[in-house]
């Protein structure tokens, strides 16, 4: 990453080569929104799940919970970005995931842990919708590292994996899987630690500059483009049912083969650096391709990252996390990248809280649905359903041709690069 301070976010377009850091401090959100908040709940599920006796269907739930929160958020971002900037939603939504987190395990009343599952979701989706509308922002005239950026700042999720990894693993190893609730409390302290450095960047944020580029017009009546998106918003929802059930069970799947806690913090740390780096290794892609296409070649290689621990030995868990970490983060960023190759300034904010939505449908309905199947027929039997998912997510974008409009959004981004060499 270029070393090139750049504090204030004004997106000026007097500089042609930005610096990335900004991108990784607002990754740092996801890492606190997705890394703790949604993905380390299945380092606590095996703990919990024998702790208070529950069902793979019982342990589901809680994702679902927190899924279902996603929805809520998504749903209710889009009707307060009308009166709210994102920032104020950001930041809002950023305390909302780390107090959450904090006092979940406070109470083993499922009612209780439930709600807090939820409101962390609510807070989790504000986050990342204003969170990438705010990176957009800032890189809108660094073409050369706007691919970077967005890969950068959902890959971010991967500090907050590895760091649950080192946090939630040895707890319970040591005192046993009667300490989730300290383990819950851990998370929280480590998420509001990650949060410094993003609510900085954010008070920092031209908050005119930033509203304009965010908020929906409310006289805005041209319609959304679904002939060619609609086919894409379909296949997120399925991408976002199948790579949370990857999410939600891999470790519990670790757990019940009969691999040891230091193997499972393995796999765990090595998914985490997988997307944390996933960024640079898409960055090309991301830069110069039509977002459709990206999403579906992301969506192949993560459902060979799912494949992998099915049809190899155990010690394969490990390329598993490899394959799949390089790949699930950079469907989100293809999606943020296909919205800005087909959409004007002032549709964005529309059309991601409407893929917003449906990626939260996918994944408050996959871990519940997985778990259901997996007290049937077993653990393996999720990770086929994830595969099976994947697989129709990866198909769908390539049943539509990339409009005209994104082919010349792609074509004019290619020029800008010519001339800033």
């Amino acid at each position: 990453m270029s070393s090139t301070p750049a504090w204030s976010i004004t997106g000026s377009h007097d500089t042609p080569r930005l610096s990335l850091w900004p991108a990784f401090g607002f990754g740092l959100s996801m890492a606190l929104a997705n890394g703790l908040g949604r993905f380390a709940y299945a380092l606590l599920l095996p703990g919990m799940a024998a702790d208070l006796q529950w069902s793979y269907a019982q342990a589901g739930w809680l994702n679902s919970a927190n899924a279902l929160g996603y929805v809520l958020g998504a749903a209710s971002g889009y009707l307060l970005l009308r009166r709210f900037s994102a920032r104020f939603l950001f930041v809002v939504g950023l305390r909302l995931c780390f107090l959450t987190l904090a006092v979940t395990g406070l109470s083993a009343n499922i009612g209780w842990l439930s709600t807090q599952r939820i409101l962390n979701g609510i807070g989790a989706a504000w986050v990342s919708a204003c969170g990438i509308a705010l990176v957009l922002f800032y890189y809108r005239h660094a073409t050369r590292q706007r691919g970077a950026a967005t890969g950068l700042f959902f890959g971010g999720a991967g500090i907050g994996i590895i760091l649950s990894g080192f946090l939630v693993n040895p707890l319970l190893a040591t005192f046993g899987n009667s300490a989730w609730p300290t383990a819950w409390l851990a998370l929280g302290v480590a998420g509001a630690i990650a949060a410094i450095w993003p609510l900085r960047l954010a008070q920092r944020t031209d908050e005119t500059a930033a509203t304009k580029i965010v908020t929906v017009a409310k006289g805005m009546t041209e319609p959304l483009p679904l002939t060619h998106l609609g086919v894409c918003l379909v296949a997120y929802f399925f991408f976002a049912a199948s790579y949370i059930i990857y999410m939600t069970f891999i470790f519990a799947w670790i757990r019940g083969h009969g691999l040891s806690w230091q193997f499972g913090t393995a796999a765990w740390t090595l998914l985490g650096v997988a997307i944390l780096v996933s960024a640079f290794l898409w960055q090309r892609p991301l830069s110069r391709l039509p977002g459709a296409q990206i999403f579906s070649i992301s969506c192949g290689v993560t459902l060979l990252g799912t494949l992998v621990p099915l049809i190899g030995d155990h010690i394969s868990v490990l390329a598993s996390s490899v394959i799949f970490g390089v790949s699930v983060f950079i469907a989100p960023a293809a999606i943020a990248v296909l919205l800005r190759q087909n959409l004007a300034a002032s549709q964005f904010a529309q059309a991601m809280a409407l893929f917003n939505l449906s990626f939260a449908i996918g994944q408050t309905i996959g871990p519940y649905a997985a778990g259901a199947l997996s007290d049937h027929y077993g653990l393996n039997s999720s990770l086929w359903l994830g595969t099976a998912l994947l697989g129709v997510a990866a198909v769908l974008p390539w049943l539509v041709r990339t409009p005209a409009a994104a082919r010349r959004a792609i074509k004019a981004d290619r020029r800008l690069r010519e001339e800033n060499v």
